[in-house]
């Protein structure tokens, strides 16, 4: 199993915390170009970590919330979705940083669970 994305996925879920910081910005928005292609990877990982059998359920789950979380970027990009998008993304970022602590902790238990 490859938890290492679900580990970047959730650091990157992380990062929302550090939006006011100015260096740690800048780093912010580098990855905002990455959020969507490594959410495909995060929920696809997801996706086969369930035939690792029951030991592997809780970083599967994560894998699939962390992606579905990092794949919402998804619909910034949307134009006349703007509006509603930015009314949204204050909600979104109140359960981004737990999705991501939780994400950290599963890739981890999932590199050391074999």
């Amino acid at each position: 199993m490859e938890f290492g994305f679900l580990l970047l996925g959730g650091m990157i879920l992380i990062m929302g915390i550090f939006a006011k910081v100015k260096a740690l910005k800048e780093a912010n928005k580098a990855l905002l170009g990455l959020k969507i292609p490594i959410g495909i990877v995060v929920f696809l990982t997801g996706l086969a970590s369930f035939k690792g059998g029951g030991r592997f359920v809780f970083p599967a789950l994560m894998g699939l919330i962390a992606g579905i979380f990092l794949i919402l970027d998804l619909f910034k990009l949307i134009p006349e979705a703007e509006e509603s998008v930015k009314k949204a993304e204050v909600t979104l970022t109140i359960f981004q940083i737990p999705v991501g602590v939780i994400a950290v902790i599963a890739a981890i238990y999932g590199l050391f669970v074999w």
